[in-house]
């Protein structure tokens, strides 16, 4: 059987990534599997679209996020007590 093979614009694809889109909602748009978008990341940064640290960088939560975070889970639990 052979693969489907997507076309994916990269112009595209960097476009969203730097106005900040997650995975979930690439993979929505572009209709692809959590899979899929690791083996787009690699690609891109093996044909040099995007250096490792852009995408290490897209991946780092900041504390005021890890903070929230919490907060939202304390109040999840205040609300089961």
């Amino acid at each position: 059987m052979p693969k489907l093979v997507l076309k994916i614009s990269v112009k595209q694809v960097l476009q969203d990534i730097r106005s900040g889109i997650d995975d979930e909602e690439l993979m929505k748009k572009y209709s692809l599997s959590n899979r899929q978008v690791q083996r787009l990341f690699r690609k891109m940064i093996a044909e040099g679209f995007m250096s490792p640290l852009e995408l290490a960088n897209r991946l780092c939560v900041t504390k005021s996020q890890v903070t929230e975070a919490i907060d939202l889970m304390k109040r999840a639990m205040d609300e089961l007590d």
